[in-house]
């Protein structure tokens, strides 16, 4: 297991090849809820310099757009309905309790879960006052029951410095295959949005994974690739 470590790239591409070639280096099989873990990082602190570069096209982990641009429509529908993005992917049937929705939608937690909109009310908060410490938009929440549909994401913290929008994204698990280009891509497309709704413009993107980790199954599909493209 590796500990606090910090990667800068300016693009997502470059942060997650970054990362990989690290994980390979350092495999140390553990066993999950999910699967065998092959290489995990405790406190991975990811910053990339060009928020606006955050689709991975390496030939290792090219993200398939039809599904990062369908998703990205579910959250902004903010409708949590399992059936909504199943147009896209099978792969949130297992995250629903109930199989009819999907609590974790992050633009329902975003915008309705918690009884108000946290977009509207973090992007007044940086209208007020470029200086705040408190544009903090809440994904998840404290709960005690059990729960498969529980939101990866702890949190969002903007902040207006030399007239640009920073984002500091903190996730309490992240798996390096599966999730980590997706979040990216969602969180920092987020970022752009608030900086065209405010009118300033981007600073760096950074993603705080608490537990970054790589799991066996995807560390072996990933080393086939790699000798198919040489």
């Amino acid at each position: 297991m590796l500990n606090n470590i910090l990667i800068k790239g300016n693009s997502a591409d470059d942060v997650w090849l970054q990362w990989i070639n690290l994980m390979k280096s350092n495999i140390s099989e553990e066993k999950s809820r999910d699967g065998d873990v092959a290489s995990e990082v405790i406190n991975a602190m990811s910053v990339i310099e060009d928020p606006t570069r955050c689709i991975m096209l390496n030939q290792v982990r090219k993200m398939p757009i039809r599904y990062a641009v369908g998703e990205m429509l579910w959250y902004l529908s903010r409708n949590r309905k399992l059936k909504e993005i199943q147009k896209y992917s099978s792969g949130w049937d297992r995250m629903s309790d109930d199989g009819i929705n999907v609590n974790s939608n992050y633009g329902y937690c975003i915008h309705d879960k918690f009884g108000f909109d946290q977009w509207e009310y973090v992007k007044n908060l940086l209208k007020e006052n470029n200086e705040t410490r408190q544009a903090v938009i809440h994904i998840k929440e404290p709960s005690n029951t059990k729960s498969k549909d529980v939101n990866c994401t702890v949190c969002l913290q903007f902040f207006i410095r030399d007239e640009k929008l920073y984002l500091t994204v903190y996730m309490r698990s992240n798996d390096m295959w599966m999730g980590f280009p997706y979040d990216v891509f969602q969180f920092a497309a987020l970022q752009v949005l608030m900086s065209m709704e405010l009118e300033v413009g981007i600073g760096t993107y950074t993603h705080i994974s608490a537990s970054l980790h790589l799991y066996k199954r995807d560390y072996e599909k990933m080393l086939e690739k790699e000798q198919i493209n040489g």
